[in-house]
């Protein structure tokens, strides 16, 4: 059959040999024929366009060992991968009696065992997976289906055939990523997206969401609390865990979170111990409770297990679940099938062979070389090994290696995916995928998500396609038959913890060590911005005194980023400021500052707004690229000033669209803390100090400056002294955003919202060094410090010292009464967990 589009240009001719097949269907044909009228320079825009999004909204994945330890950017092929909607009821099928299928010999398992004694599974297949949990024996959820949430990688052959290659059952990932992949593939494609009459994946979330609710103890079941458990910011789908837990309206918790009190789940919140009903777990269930499972977890909850097994909380998936996530279960799936259902698989899995089986081991020994070999316990660190990319001595190697523990290992057919087209970012190309197809059970059955989840291959002939070795995400669109009306987002319950009673005291240590470190941030750039602009001031450095005004300024610079004075040269003093400005790997400095303030963010991005979250990714560009050692002055005063307008920009953010929760006021309670701290500092080392220009008026406007109280000290005319005026401005003056006042009072307000953990009428002890802060600054006798010889620098440094005693005592008794969780136990032994 003749091809429908003839036509041509460079940046195609790499797809020409592949896409006659692809033309043979009408919805390749409108693809193509639509990409082939953007033309090359249209379709690197949109590709463009696509990674702009993503990196505003902060889309991204950790690949694990990778040099820079920071989250990679979320790689997008903008070309969707098309599925018919005759393909896909045909996959959807395939995969609804799949599901129902695993759930049964879930059910099974940890129940009657039936098909152990029927001889339909060996036990030595089952009983010798890490992932089958004795201590789950007959724990079962309150809902029909034990498998709530199943996924299955799918590969198409040549042939178009479709073969499950692998089940994930534990705790599938993916869906937060579909959804971003669809966000910002039809927008850069709308007209596309909308003429392709795309199935939606709202429905779905509402599902989801939906079969949370119902899966709750029975007890729980008219308001339960629901929550996500994540192994924390570092895991590689953290991202996605936080996204998921937003746009379903649940709880994002850690292990250290959470405790089992009375035989329940419990949130360790301000308010206290809030029940947990409905845990969605994206820990490996083995490391969910170092009671009963993995002794050396830290990720998960002693006593999960027990309140499990009084059917106190539903764990999603449950615990015990990864035994279905065994390579070797694929070659009994075809009489369990028959056992089970009375029919055969309608979508089969790869052609699979246990090496614990002598029949079996026979055949993979005799055909090493075409087939794929994977251990029965997935490991992030071990791939799977292809037999036909291994030399002899490589296949010798790996037979004596089955034949000396050939339980542990299973062979599988290797397949090769069609390829598909595919934009890799400077020209388009056949490449392999492989699908991730979602579904979620509810009371009428398993219901699918349209498309899944794709991912790409970064090389045409590329054999393991991960986002670990460099795959791309794909849009999956599965062609509607007719337009499909708009759907929002469901409508969701509040997130348990929008109260104070909610909040999770790791999520309020954070969001108070975010606002810390803003205005950490905030000052030192403050601060640099005055001594790069007395650097570069070419009238200034031809006054007499201008070296030591220089030097008054690294000095004080140096105290207030906590580094040693001698950091900065007397005799070069520029180029030492280079490394306080743009060196992230010392302590101290401002690019060191702004990792640490995203990574605190990073943990309670749920509780940001957007456009907060926005700014956080472009936080360090202006410090980044720069060159190493410089002393240009000029220079690292621009980067300085874009670097402060991208903080100041973010305090905005933080400002005008976060919500004044418990949240919210500790953030606040952390930027007042610091502000008070920094003011004291600037001003010790700026009036106190024995340096020679210190307490000079070219001293006092500096700290003025500072502070941003310049304006106000100069609109003030002559009535009132200059020396105590500017006391009265950065110390008492509440009306100066940056003065002592305004941040004590700030504290004073921001402790009385919170939950006080005293009893009765009786203060706190943050109260109470509150209270002495404010009393003595409202006691302060600003005339007495403006003596005939001037300042009376003793009295002044006194009080800023005492000052700063309280402010650090107040910092750590909010830490001591909000934060502070104990350690959960432990086993002081090492219990091997694995085989050797």
């Amino acid at each position: 059959m003749p091809r429908k589009n003839s036509e041509s240009s460079p940046v195609f001719s790499s797809w020409d040999p592949l896409l006659v097949d692809q033309d043979l269907l009408p919805h390749w044909q409108r693809l193509t024929r639509a990409l082939r009228a953007l033309g090359p320079a249209a379709l690197t825009g949109r590709a463009d366009e696509a990674r702009r999004l993503l990196h505003e909204t902060g889309v991204s994945y950790n690949v694990y060992g990778a040099a820079d330890s920071s989250r990679q950017p979320w790689p997008l092929d903008v070309v969707p991968l098309l599925i018919s909607s005759d393909d896909w009821a045909a996959i959807e099928a395939g995969l609804v009696q799949r599901a129902e299928l695993l759930n049964l010999i879930l059910t099974d398992i940890y129940g009657p065992r039936d098909i152990l004694r029927r001889g339909l599974l060996p036990p030595a297949l089952v009983f010798g997976h890490g992932g089958f949990l004795r201590a789950c024996q007959d724990i079962r959820l309150p809902s029909a289906h034990q498998l709530p949430l199943y996924a299955a990688d799918l590969v198409r052959d040549r042939s178009g055939q479709t073969w499950v290659l692998a089940d994930r059952t534990q705790a599938p990932s993916g869906i937060g990523y579909a959804l971003e992949n669809r966000r910002v593939t039809s927008r850069v494609l709308p007209s596309l997206y909308r003429d392709a009459q795309v199935h939606r994946q709202e429905p779905f979330l509402r599902a989801l969401r939906s079969n949370l609710i119902a899966a709750a103890p029975p007890a729980a079941r008219n308001d339960p609390a629901l929550a996500l458990l994540t192994p924390g910011a570092r895991n590689e789908t953290y991202f996605e865990q936080a996204l998921l837990a937003e746009k379903l309206g649940l709880q994002l918790v850690e292990g250290s979170d959470l405790l089992v009190r009375g035989g329940r789940l419990r949130l360790r919140a301000l308010g206290g111990l809030t029940p947990i009903d409905v845990l969605w777990r994206r820990v490996d269930d083995a490391w969910c409770d170092p009671l009963e499972l993995r002794a050396d977890s830290f990720l998960g909850v002693p006593g999960l297990v027990e309140a499990a097994r009084r059917r106190q909380v539903s764990v999603i998936n449950p615990l015990g679940s990864g035994v279905l996530e065994n390579p070797a279960l694929g070659a009994y799936l075809p009489a369990l099938a028959r056992h089970f259902l009375g029919e055969d698989l309608r979508l089969p899995s790869v052609d699979s062979y246990w090496c614990g089986d002598p029949q079996h081991l026979q055949h993979v020994l005799a055909n090493l070389d075409r087939l794929v070999i994977k251990r029965l316990q997935r490991h992030p660190d071990q791939r799977s090994v292809f037999g036909a990319t291994l030399s002899a001595q490589e296949l010798a190697v790996w037979r004596e290696r089955l034949l000396a523990q050939p339980g542990q290992y299973t062979a599988q057919a290797a397949v090769t995916p069609v390829p598909t087209p595919s934009f890799g970012g400077t020209q388009l190309g056949m490449r392999p995928v492989l699908l991730r197809a979602f579904l979620t059970a509810g009371a009428e059955g398993y219901r699918i998500l349209p498309g899944g989840f794709a991912r790409v291959g970064p090389q045409a002939d590329t054999l393991f396609i991960s986002n670990q070795a460099g795959a791309m995400g794909k849009d999956v669109w599965v062609l509607a038959s007719e337009p499909e009306t708009d759907t929002a987002y469901p409508s969701l319950a509040p997130v348990v913890g929008a109260a104070h009673g909610g909040l999770p005291r790791r999520a309020a240590e954070n969001l108070f060590w975010v606002g810390r470190y803003l205005e950490r941030s905030v000052a030192s750039l403050r601060l640099l911005r005055l001594t790069l602009e007395r650097l570069t001031d070419s009238d200034a450095a031809r006054e007499p005194a201008a070296l030591d005004s220089q030097r008054l300024l690294a000095q004080t610079l140096t105290h207030l980023t906590g580094t040693h004075p001698d950091a900065v040269d007397q005799s070069a003093i520029a180029e030492p400021l280079w490394t306080l400005l743009t060196d992230p790997r010392r302590p101290g400095s401002v690019a060191f500052g702004l990792q640490a303030l995203a990574r605190a963010a990073e943990t309670v991005r749920e509780h940001l707004p957007q456009d907060a979250l926005h700014v956080l990714v472009d936080l360090s560009a202006p410090l980044t690229g720069l060159p190493a050692a410089s002393g240009d002055a000029e220079q690292m005063n621009s980067a300085a000033q874009q670097a402060l307008h991208g903080v100041l920009a973010l305090c905005g953010a933080l400002a005008g669209d976060t919500e004044q929760d418990a949240g919210w006021h500790f953030l606040e309670l952390g930027r007042c803390i610091e502000r008070g701290q920094n003011l004291g500092v600037v001003l010790r080392s700026l009036l106190c100090s024995q340096a020679p220009l210190a307490a000079t008026p070219a001293a006092i406007e500096t700290a003025l400056a500072f502070c941003g109280s310049l304006p106000a000290y100069r609109r003030h005319g002559p009535d009132v002294p200059p020396l105590r005026l500017a006391l009265e401005l950065l110390l008492l003056d509440a009306r100066q955003p940056r003065s002592l006042m305004r941040q004590l009072q700030g504290i004073e307000r921001h402790l009385a919202a919170l939950p006080d953990p005293a009893t009765g009428v009786q203060l706190s002890v943050s109260g109470r060094l509150a209270l002495d802060a404010i009393t003595r600054l409202r006691l302060l006798d600003i005339v007495s410090l403006d003596t005939a010889d001037g300042l009376d620098q003793t009295a002044l440094d006194q009080f800023l010292a005492r000052g700063d005693y309280l402010l650090r005592e107040l910092s750590d008794a909010i830490a001591s009464a909000h934060f502070q969780t104990p350690v959960a136990p432990h086993s002081l032994l090492r219990v091997p967990t694995e085989s050797p």
